[in-house]
């Protein structure tokens, strides 16, 4: 009877580490999902990844994030060439 017990209880331990075990692989498994749904996320075009502020994401020369430095703010100074050439003594 006393060796019955002692293998009840082995199995009884083994099957416990085992449950442990499983669990930590879970939750591991779960950890690699994620990061390689992130990669995922980061190299495919999808309607969900789209719909998102990305500045990365550039379609027709369109972006859907918010620029820094709009266009309309971009001061462009324009000098004509006949003034050019009347201030350097071209005689034009």
């Amino acid at each position: 009877m006393e060796q019955f017990h002692k293998r009840f209880n082995k199995v009884s331990l083994d099957r416990l580490a085992l449950e442990r075990q499983r669990a930590q692989l879970q939750e591991e498994n779960g950890h690699l999902r994620s990061i390689l749904k992130q990669y995922l996320d980061g190299i495919s075009l999808t309607e969900g990844v789209l719909e998102q502020l990305n500045p990365l994401v550039v379609v027709n020369g369109r972006t859907n994030a918010p620029l820094r430095h709009p266009q309309s703010q971009v001061n462009i100074t324009y000098v004509e060439a006949a003034h050019q050439a009347q201030r350097v003594g071209l005689g034009l």
